[in-house]
């Protein structure tokens, strides 16, 4: 790992909505789900935000035999998105930790 990993790099990814990445795609077994609007899911936005996290640090890493693992998200959701519209994620390193090493295979 690099050593100028640190807190506050910043970094943000568009991506255009997909029909498959709204809400009755999330659980398609979910009659709850399948109820809802045709917009973007916030279940896939944490994905997205996962993402565009991997790809502010991974300039830092020896990837992919070095990765990373989030533990802590905060959210704010602003719009309703339907597909084919656009969202920015925008993250933050709020902190750097070392716990251990977990082999990956």
């Amino acid at each position: 790992m690099n050593k100028s990993l640190q807190a506050g790099i910043e970094h943000e990814m568009k991506f255009v909505v997909a029909q498959s990445k709204t809400v009755a795609n999330l659980n398609p077994e979910s009659e709850e789900f399948g109820a809802m609007p045709e917009v973007f899911a916030t279940g896939y936005l944490v994905g997205h935000l996962e993402w565009t996290c991997m790809q502010a640090v991974n300039p830092y890493l020896d990837f992919p035999r070095e990765l990373t693992l989030g533990t802590h998200i905060n959210v704010s959701h602003e719009a309703a998105t339907p597909p084919g519209l656009e969202v920015t994620g925008r993250v933050k390193l709020m902190q750097v930790a070392f716990l251990k090493r977990l082999q990956v295979k």
